[in-house]
């Protein structure tokens, strides 16, 4: 799941956090919830019938602000207008442009230019650039809920380069440490996600088929969750509890109980899921899937059932990565048609199961990784 960025302490702070949010889950049921231990608080919620999958108190008018789509075979980074789909902005980010991410915090995007080996860091003003060196193969990219430090996994598709690590870019200086994630020297990283306390840094492995947990702090690695073939991406629950996991090898997700750092369901989807998105009731899981034609898939999280597909790319094209809107009511999905295709992004409404609006890539080769900011692009303050 792309996440968006969320104000949050330390450790010291954990216990607070979690009040806070208990408090938040209630008031925004529109009624004072008696939430029977934290870490069970948002599965309660959702038993007691609030589903904001199907109702709320959005019009279901497209978000405002960018979403911005990186090109892997351009080396090209594009900005369209969030609600109107029109192309802002199309600039080079470097050779093998894989994934992105943005931290608001530091007024930045970050792509990972998986052929050179680097990060480029866009300003988000005035967009120019600069290039931060990392070990070889960055691919998937996440910033900390405070967005003080951006996370890249590293040599995700090869058993020969690197080792199972990931790169964490400190965004007020650059600076780059490098921190294990296997203790499975063979492992892989492939697709993190934090913890919303940003103490714990889940990573999927597609090589060595592992979802584990990594302390942010001291590096511990615990929990290490397998089989999971091909271990894509992950998204953990607000709460802790709950983490679910895209298994590309054998087209399902995963879901494991935290507490007991077991798998308790498998739930079919179709052809390589990856990306994986919760709605705020944490009742939908939307996933991508890589197969062709393009499509998506909606679990119910309850019932543990695929509740249907959509497919969002005509004949010949391939599904790529999605990102939620913060209110969940929509996903945009990337979608290619191969190296001297065009792809697009589609504009997917999760209550109704549509596709609402397809934007085009403004040139040919697959369009992959993708962000949602909130934020306008001021054209106005960039640099002449």
């Amino acid at each position: 799941m792309r996440m968006t960025e969320l104000c949050s302490g330390r450790r010291a702070w954990r216990l607070t956090t979690v009040l806070i949010g208990a408090l938040l889950l209630a008031s925004t049921s529109g009624r004072f919830a008696v939430v029977s231990g934290f870490a069970n608080a948002l599965s309660t919620e959702d038993r007691g019938g609030h589903d904001d999958d199907r109702r709320g108190h959005d019009d279901g008018r497209l978000p405002e602000g960018t979403v911005w789509v990186v090109n892997r075979d351009l080396g090209e980074l594009t900005i369209f207008d969030a609600r109107s789909g029109k192309v802002v902005k199309s600039l080079p980010v470097g050779a093998g442009a894989h994934d992105i991410c943005i931290s608001e915090r530091a007024g930045k995007a970050y792509v990972t230019a998986e052929t050179i080996n680097t990060v480029t860091a866009v300003d988000m003003r005035t967009l120019a650039t600069e290039s931060i060196p990392v070990a070889p193969l960055p691919h998937h990219i996440e910033p900390s809920p405070d967005g003080r430090t951006i996370y890249v996994t590293l040599a995700s598709h090869t058993a020969t380069a690197g080792l199972p690590q990931y790169a964490a870019i400190d965004t007020d200086d650059n600076a780059v440490t490098y921190v294990t994630t296997s203790d499975n020297p063979l492992a892989r990283s492939h697709g993190p996600s934090p913890s919303l306390d940003g103490d714990t840094l889940f990573v999927a492995h597609d090589i060595g088929d592992e979802v584990t947990g990594v302390d942010t702090e001291t590096g511990d690695i615990d929990p290490s969750i397998t089989p999971i073939v091909r271990a894509e991406e992950v998204t953990p629950t607000r709460f802790g509890h709950l983490l679910w996991a895209s298994s590309r090898g054998d087209g399902t997700v995963k879901r494991i109980d935290l507490e007991t750092n077991t798998i308790t369901a498998s739930v079919p989807v179709g052809v390589q899921p990856e990306s994986v998105m919760l709605t705020p009731s944490e009742r939908t899981l939307v996933v991508s899937l890589r197969g062709s034609p393009a499509v998506v898939g909606f679990v119910d999280t309850v019932k543990l059932a695929l509740r249907g597909t959509l497919q969002i790319g005509g004949p010949g094209t391939f599904g790529d990565l999605g990102v939620i809107t913060s209110n969940g009511r929509h996903v945009f999905a990337t979608f290619d048609a191969g190296i001297s295709g065009v792809g697009g992004v589609a504009v997917i409404d999760v209550r109704t199961r549509k596709v609402v609006d397809t934007w085009v890539y403004p040139g040919t080769g697959r369009p992959h990784g993708l962000w949602h900011s909130k934020k306008k692009l001021r054209l106005d303050r960039q640099k002449r």
